[in-house]
């Protein structure tokens, strides 16, 4: 709720502030006092248009600051920390210069009017000449019926179903819009792995075939390296074997003679031992190696194969084995993909799930809008408006939506047998305070605007009827907290806190004043709004049995 108000320079008000209360507040003075400007400074603090001409005469700018509780507001809270704007305070301010520049902050944080009209239309509902009642507004027609048909969880089903079927639809459409390219990759894949798979490409079986295929293409110097090593060992007249031979016949004549010589011969022996060996090892090699001109054209095709296919893939052959593991994890992942015809039955069942829930909210509206269209009649009677007629209908919506298959239009015809409009076109000022009244009586809203203003509610009215009123705004009171400005002493002495506005004149200016009345000066107040200039105590006795059966 709004708990404070704090006015600078606009108009007539020099520097005023409200501290506000819950309830029922009443806001009275003399015509031209400046109960009208006091709105108009509420109208801009929630975003209206402004107007350099608008700033008190003398002053550089005009100064709006608006205070609200918000402990109880989730919506407000959820705005506020979604914009990153705090969640804890709320403090609305707006600050209009001479050259028509306007700025506006929430919790010391620069915004737009945008910004602050939609924060500001989550907390105060203004009835009457200024630009934020919300009755003209049909966009919130749905929430005061679908409230008063207690029909907000219906709604929060409509919108589920809704999010459901949109979701299911759109993986539909992306897997139309899809298919054919996924098809077409998956083409491209297969035709890859079965590229592979007659390949039957080893990674193991490459390097083997490159080393068989070096060794073939060398055959003859292999060969040639093999027999001449053989030859200098074994074969030739002054072979390796022979020469050690003789070595060691040397050697032995002399053992004798040098006892280190033997430690020599017994090397010599070990070192005749392993060229025997490797000479036995070499023949064996020299005799394996066979030239064959048909292995030399298999390896030579295998590895122009292996090429080939890496070409083709834009790879190197010892990749090729990567590529296949990426094809085949590929084409598992699009084998995965979701059936089409899978998509297609999910969206038909979201689709009549959503259908279902958004006809039984239909059905609903339909019985609460008979319900909210009598009951808003009998109180518009109660309150001398029995020649309007007030119609709540439920408009089919070209497409359906998340919150359903209609939307919901306040209707009203002002004389007997005139054309029911929409209620924003038709009727007045006073017109539109009493109707949204009459509306608020017997609306139970769960999530209400919790501050709501009410002007001219009062006009043309007066006796019972004004009393009626007076009750009406007092009933609302007790969910909301309700400022109303009003004329009537009826009306005035049901308000649970009283303001009286009053303007002071000197010689070069004007000034609006405010001041939060006393029981006391209540009385003098209501008296003098029964009588006149001239309050007499005919007059005070008078106000304070109003006061007095107000309190009954």
């Amino acid at each position: 709720m709004l708990v404070r108000l704090t006015v600078k320079d606009y108009v007539l008000i020099d520097s005023i502030e409200l501290g506000l209360d819950p309830g029922f507040t009443v806001l009275t003075g003399e015509t031209g006092a400046g109960k009208s400007i006091l709105l108009g400074a509420i109208s801009l603090i929630l975003g209206g248009r402004s107007d350099a001409g608008s700033i008190r005469s003398g002053a550089s700018r005009a100064d709006i600051v608006a205070e609200f509780d918000i402990s109880n507001l989730p919506d407000v809270c959820s705005y506020l920390e979604e914009g990153d704007l705090g969640d804890e305070d709320c403090v609305l301010r707006r600050v209009i210069d001479t050259a028509g520049r306007s700025r506006a902050w929430i919790n010391g944080i620069p915004v737009t009017v945008k910004q602050l009209r939609t924060l500001g239309g989550l907390l105060i509902d203004i009835h009457g000449q200024h630009e934020h009642y919300s009755l003209v507004d049909s966009s919130t027609h749905s929430q005061v019926l679908d409230s008063f048909g207690h029909l907000s969880n219906a709604v929060k089903s409509v919108e589920g179903a809704w999010r459901s079927w949109q979701s299911e639809k759109t993986k539909l459409n992306q897997c139309l819009e899809q298919s054919e390219a996924i098809k077409q990759r998956t083409e491209e894949l297969l035709e890859t792995q079965r590229d592979l798979d007659a390949l039957g490409f080893s990674g193991e079986e490459w390097i083997q075939t490159l080393d068989q295929h070096r060794k073939v293409s060398n055959m003859s110097e292999l060969i040639d390296a093999a027999n001449q090593s053989v030859h200098m060992l074994g074969d030739d007249e002054q072979n390796i074997l022979t020469i050690l031979t003789n070595i060691r016949s040397s050697l032995t004549r002399v053992v004798e003679i040098d006892p280190q010589v033997d430690a020599m011969l017994k090397d010599l022996e070990g070192l005749e031992i392993q060229l025997e060996e490797l000479n036995r090892d070499l023949r064996r090699y020299a005799e394996s190696l066979d030239f064959d001109p048909g292995l030399a054209d298999v390896l030579d095709r295998r590895i122009a194969e292996v090429q080939r296919y890496a070409r083709k893939y834009s790879v190197k052959p010892d990749e090729l084995d990567e590529l296949n593991l990426s094809v085949q994890a590929e084409l598992k992942k699009v084998s995965s993909h979701a059936n089409l015809e899978e998509l297609r039955r999910a969206e038909a069942q979201t689709r009549e799930k959503y259908f279902e829930t958004a006809r039984q909210l239909s059905s609903d509206r339909g019985r609460s809008s008979i319900e909210l269209t009598q009951k808003v009649n009998d109180a518009l009677a109660d309150i001398a408006m029995s020649g309007v007629r007030f119609e709540a209908r439920l408009i089919p919506k070209g497409e359906p939506g998340a919150t359903g298959l209609e939307q919901i239009a306040f209707y009203v015809s002002t004389n007997p047998g005139a054309e029911a409009k929409l209620v924003g076109k038709v009727a007045s000022g006073g017109e539109l305070s009493r109707i949204s009244l009459a509306i608020q009586s017997v609306v139970h809203q769960d999530s209400a605007v919790p501050t709501v203003i009410f002007d001219e509610v009062d006009s043309g009215v007066g006796g019972a009827v004004a009393e009626t009123v007076g009750r009406m705004l007092k009933t609302v009171g007790r969910r909301a907290q309700v400022l109303c400005v009003t004329h009537l002493p009826q009306v005035a002495a049901l308000g649970d806190s009283h303001w009286k506005v009053s303007k002071t004149q000197s010689k070069t200016a004007s000034s609006t004043l405010l001041q939060k009345l006393n029981p006391k000066d209540c009385v003098d107040e209501i008296a003098r709004m029964l009588a006149g200039e001239v309050v007499t105590e005919q007059a005070k006795a008078h106000a304070r049995e109003l006061i007095n059966s107000s309190l009954s």
